[in-house]
């Protein structure tokens, strides 16, 4: 760092310092090194521990001590408990309703599906357990919760009109339905997740493995559940085709006879009066709430879709490998 003269210098002006300097001070000054306490530098592990520690004692952090449980905590602990405890039971009622050895075989799964909303009432207890959820509108209305109003709103709200609007609305068809089955079954999965793991963190309990299945099991449970209501809605649709029979019969009857005596003139009209005409009054009719089901079936999937990749950003932004520094992960 220094040129080979200039280090020589240095050397001779110190050691001339010290041949002046008298013995008692020399003495005096070796005592005073040799009390200082030796301090060795910090390790990369105590920084990272230190580090881990600075960000336990930031409000709201996962390795804070628990906090005091102010009645807001309380209420929503009891709140995320009790909902955690009724998708708890709906999901041993779906799993008992599948394993009854009562039940048809595996192979014919459709039929080992079917009726379960008869079983123990499980029917009735979903409707109402999915109820209690319109409480998280609200939550997050009043600002108690950080989760977003939009998406909150958005979530809660096709699972009501699931519920109320497709499968309390045509129970003759919804009520035996296999599809009802396994959209329980990923609710139900999701929502025990789900609210247990919201009522750890207020309690400020690190549960690394239940946040794992949060972030993981939606990847297969997101499309069961999402495309059986989808299926299941549309299921309840009345057959388009009187629709556009009687659509075609009417623009055939503005055309010119001309193209009536035509023989595609004549196939359109045979094919018109074979599926719109005897049945059309013996069929179920077309009416605002299965065109808004209908519309909803094709708003279902690009929806999906912006869920599945924003929880796909999470997971990874979640549970992504951190940097290891000292044996000890960040991303903790």
């Amino acid at each position: 760092m220094f040129p080979s003269d200039t280090k020589a210098s240095l050397h001779s002006a110190f050691q001339s310092v010290l041949d002046s300097a008298s013995p008692s001070i020399l003495a005096r000054l070796s005592l005073q090194l040799a009390a200082m306490p030796h301090v060795a530098a910090p390790s990369r592990q105590a920084l990272e521990q230190e580090r881990l520690h600075r960000h336990a004692q930031q409000p709201g952090s996962s390795l804070s001590p628990a906090p005091r449980l102010s009645p807001l905590r309380l209420y929503l602990l009891g709140y995320n408990i009790l909902s955690a405890l009724l998708w708890g039971h709906l999901l041993v009622l779906t799993l008992s309703f599948l394993l009854a050895p009562s039940r048809p075989p595996w192979h014919q799964l459709a039929d080992r599906l079917s009726g379960s909303y008869d079983y123990h009432n499980l029917g009735w207890c979903t409707k109402w357990t999915q109820t209690l959820a319109v409480l998280e509108v609200v939550h997050a209305a009043l600002g108690w919760v950080r989760s977003p109003l939009g998406t909150v709103a958005s979530q809660v709200a096709s699972r009501l009109w699931t519920v109320w609007g497709v499968v309390e609305a045509a129970p003759e068809i919804t009520h035996g339905h296999p599809l009802f089955t396994t959209m329980l079954l990923a609710w139900s999965l999701t929502e025990v997740i789900r609210y247990s793991f919201y009522a750890l963190s207020l309690l400020s309990v690190s549960a690394p493995f239940l946040n794992y299945l949060r972030y993981t099991t939606f990847i297969p449970l997101y499309p069961l559940g999402a495309s059986s209501e989808a299926f299941l809605s549309f299921a309840t649709l009345p057959a388009l085709a009187p629709v556009v029979s009687r659509a075609v019969t009417n623009v055939m009857a503005q055309a010119p006879r001309e193209i009536m005596k035509t023989k595609v003139g004549r196939e359109v009209l045979w094919w018109s009066a074979k599926h719109g005409g005897g049945t059309a009054g013996a069929q179920k009719e077309w009416g605002w709430i299965e065109i808004v089901r209908a519309g909803l079936f094709l708003l279902w999937w690009p929806a999906l879709y912006v869920l599945y990749t924003y929880m796909l950003k999470q997971r990874r932004k979640v549970l992504g490998k951190g940097k290891t520094v000292g044996g000890v992960s960040k991303a903790q």
